[in-house]
């Protein structure tokens, strides 16, 4: 992935940071905000876009290990990949639980490591965001038996269609009351298509998007900008008015397995991706994108203890508007984050830690 950078990847992967740290921003007080608020609906508009940049991080992924074209080799994805991102899940897990103490006020003794480090190691998730190391290690796992079925175009888009429906937009629909709901209920709950839930499907529509690009094709592509803002706005109302309500905040809308989510998610990786030639020919660009790229993991690994930092410091969402707060503070957050993981890249040994 260095050694062979794709400009739009690139910006696509800085995006995608950019959005996963405001998820979190977004997420400070969405909770207490009272709901009708013209404050909770800016705060959850933001929320429901960030998702997008979840989405758009897995699709990164399939888009660079399902290339047809690119050899894999077992022995190097389950070491350089699948082991690397299980043994930094445990190394950063292990240092979130310390920073979880210390949040908590509490003296390290024999007791306190024992069971929130050693233990904790085992017996817990860990810190709200490392879940993706996991997930990505095990799609990662699974590359070698997805590479020659999603070679095929038309393979891709039956599996896209199928994980669209029983994944996405059943589960949105099934939020809502209709006719005939509880008879599509009984059918889902006795039948399982867990093979084709799950990130896997975006893993796939980054393949499938890189791979068959439609930025040749203007009417496709423009449709699927509408189909991804109209989307976008439809969380957003959504929302806002299950919110109202239940006078409580609804996450219907606020997830990448919104059936709102893969359109948008999908528009942004396409927009991007048809300005690649721009970026591309131009060496500058490239550059600076290539640089920002390669921090991005590092600062999705540090951007906790940077959001931290700025709540210790009184800089929170609630210092003013959201419309104004949420962006400043996602940017403050993403400089300090970058700052950190760039010093961490100087350094040999940490280097290894953050990408």
């Amino acid at each position: 992935m260095q050694k062979e950078r794709i400009a739009y990847l690139d910006l696509v992967r800085i995006i995608a940071g950019i959005l996963v740290i405001m998820v979190h921003i977004s997420a400070q007080q969405i909770e207490e905000l009272p709901v009708s608020s013209i404050a909770f609906a800016i705060t959850n508009a933001f929320n429901c876009l960030s998702f997008s940049g979840v989405a758009l991080f897995v699709m990164i992924s399939g888009a660079l290990a399902l290339r047809p074209k690119r050899e894999t080799d077992l022995k190097t994805l389950l070491l350089h990949k699948t082991l690397h991102f299980f043994v930094l899940y445990y190394i950063w897990k292990a240092f979130y639980q310390v920073i979880t103490v210390l949040e908590k006020g509490e003296i390290f003794t024999f007791d306190s490591i024992k069971n929130d480090v050693v233990l904790a190691l085992i017996q817990q998730r860990g810190y709200y965001h490392l879940w993706f190391l996991p997930m990505i290690a095990i799609l990662y796992m699974a590359v070698p038996l997805m590479k020659k079925g999603f070679a095929e175009k038309k393979l891709c888009r039956y599996f896209l269609t199928v994980f669209f429906v029983v994944a996405l937009f059943v589960p949105t629909l099934l939020h809502y009351d209709f006719k005939f709901k509880y008879l599509l209920v009984d059918f889902f709950t006795s039948n399982d298509f867990y093979l084709f839930q799950g990130y896997l499907g975006y893993f796939v529509l980054g393949h499938y998007l890189h791979n068959w690009r439609v930025e040749s094709m203007v009417k496709k592509r423009i449709l699927l900008y509408v189909a991804g803002g109209f989307c976008f706005l439809l969380a957003c109302v959504l929302g806002t008015l299950d919110a109202r309500s239940t006078e409580q905040l609804s996450r219907h809308m606020n997830t990448p397995f919104a059936a709102t989510t893969f359109f948008t998610a999908a528009a942004i990786f396409v927009a991007v991706q048809s300005v690649d030639k721009k970026i591309a020919a131009s060496e500058k660009a490239k550059k600076i994108f290539g640089t920002l790229a390669g921090t991005v993991f590092g600062v999705y690994l540090l951007h906790p203890l940077a959001i931290l930092f700025l709540e210790n410091i009184g800089l929170k969402t609630s210092l003013c508007t959201p419309i104004l707060s949420i962006p400043l503070l996602t940017v403050c957050t993403a400089a300090l984050s970058f700052s950190a993981a760039a010093l961490l890249r100087k350094v040999p040994v940490l280097r290894k830690l953050i990408q």
